[in-house]
């Protein structure tokens, strides 16, 4: 084979993936499988086997990463944060914030109600009675908790005669929005939770205002 050919196909063949980079992708693997199984079927189903079957990889490569279920779904939380605090980001500064309305709707459709969203649901559940997975999360939703309420602060107005207006209102509608996803058992039409969501939007409208561009 001529040399320019073979340096030609040498450049054209995938290069190594550093080892790093396989291990991480196989970590995303696993705990987007693991968001699948919450989703589908809840904190008590999701096991190791569960999650190795979603994600077609070894039990020996779930337990490389992970050695056992709570530092899994530990994981997976973590990656949903990171998530939930896309409604109230605003990556360009000058760009006015999202009408109220419209915010609760994208929380709604976007974030809470999704696979992610239902399996975090789960998650948080959870924590109540593994104290294990609680201890593993603690500290990252009471700082998850902080940045969203003051994200909020930030973009927005109370209408109330207390200083954090906002951060109360948007916790209130965090919590009614996760509580929906709960409430979803117990309604035959899906269509009613779409108008209780619109409905909450409109309530929210007159308490939230957003604040005008500096």
């Amino acid at each position: 084979m001529p040399e320019s050919d073979a340096t030609e196909l040498m450049n054209k063949a995938p290069k190594p993936v550093p080892q790093d980079q396989r291990s991480q992708a196989t970590q995303a693997r696993i705990c987007k499988a693991a968001i699948t199984c919450l989703d589908r079927l809840g904190y008590a189903e999701t096991t190791f086997a569960t999650i190795q079957a979603e994600a077609g990889v070894s039990r020996g490569a779930i337990t490389h990463h992970f050695p056992n279920r709570q530092t899994l779904v530990a994981a997976t939380a973590r990656d949903l944060l990171a998530n939930a605090l896309g409604p109230v980001e605003r990556p360009d500064p000058e760009e006015a914030p999202t009408p109220v309305r419209q915010l609760i709707l994208n929380a709604w459709e976007k974030v809470v109600n999704s696979a992610g969203g239902r399996a975090f649901v789960e998650i948080l559940v959870a924590c109540r009675t593994d104290t294990e997975l609680y201890q593993l999360l603690e500290d990252h939703l009471r700082e998850w908790d902080r940045v969203s309420r003051q994200s909020i602060s930030h973009l927005y107005s109370g209408n109330g005669n207390v200083p954090d207006d906002a951060e109360i209102l948007w916790s209130i509608a965090r919590n009614f929005l996760r509580g929906l996803i709960l409430h979803e058992n117990f309604t035959e039409d899906p269509a009613y939770l779409a108008r209780m969501v619109a409905r909450f939007a409109d309530m929210m409208e007159t308490q939230l205002s957003p604040k005008e561009l500096q």
